[in-house]
């Protein structure tokens, strides 16, 4: 698996566009950024100013896009392989896609699988945290996205969001002193997955006790 950074003007006004005023996770929760958009706005259309927005958003808080993908590249690159090889031996799988991390001024990151990226913060110079979660999601999907239809996609969610507590418990020594918080309405299940996983470390065992859960 080869992750890329890059900072793309056309995703980053998707991105904000089309996440920043909420999410599956979040509805109706607005980015701060996203709110400031408004403001800007004034009443008018949002999305003919966005682009206008986005470049002097950028001018007044200094961000670097360039230098921030460099280094973002460069801190990911040191723990990319510590963090696949974690990954495959939770899941039991291996990805071997080239998948691009866009940089985004958003406030929120989401993914896409299909399409091989996800977005991460155009203001900060390390993501990693960030792309281990949503790098994660690949890897659940991997391993469980076969059954996402029967599941639903409200329980796929609410399983694969609860799984990322596990890189708490397996890659806390790659992730920087921080931790991967989850979504408040998913405490529970995490909780239960963390127990489940310190009594099997058998990532079948966690999603079919999950899914009993979510039931």
């Amino acid at each position: 698996m080869r992750i890329t950074f890059e900072y793309n003007e056309d995703k980053d006004l998707w991105c904000l566009l089309n996440k920043g005023g909420g999410s599956l996770n979040s509805p109706g929760k607005m980015t701060k950024t996203y709110t400031e958009l408004l403001e800007f706005a004034a009443g008018g259309d949002v999305a003919e100013v966005a682009g206008e927005f986005i470049h002097q958003y950028i001018s007044e808080h200094n961000i670097d896009t360039k230098r921030n993908a460099k280094m973002a590249q460069e801190n990911w690159n040191g723990v990319s392989e510590q963090f696949e090889k974690i990954a495959e031996r939770v899941f039991g799988v291996n990805i071997e896609d080239t998948i691009t991390a866009y940089l985004t001024i958003t406030g929120r990151w989401p993914y896409n699988i299909g399409q091989k990226y996800f977005f991460v913060s155009a203001k900060a110079s390390n993501n990693n945290v960030t792309a281990m979660h949503e790098l994660w999601h690949f890897y659940t999907y991997a391993a469980f996205g076969k059954y996402e239809k029967d599941v639903g996609p409200q329980k796929y969610n609410e399983i694969k969001e609860s799984l990322t507590v596990l890189l708490n418990m397996e890659a806390a020594h790659i992730m920087g002193g921080e931790a991967d918080e989850g979504y408040p309405q998913h405490k529970e299940l995490r909780s239960s997955i963390s127990k489940m996983w310190v009594e099997t470390k058998d990532i079948q065992n966690v999603w079919g006790d999950a899914l009993d859960k979510c039931l």
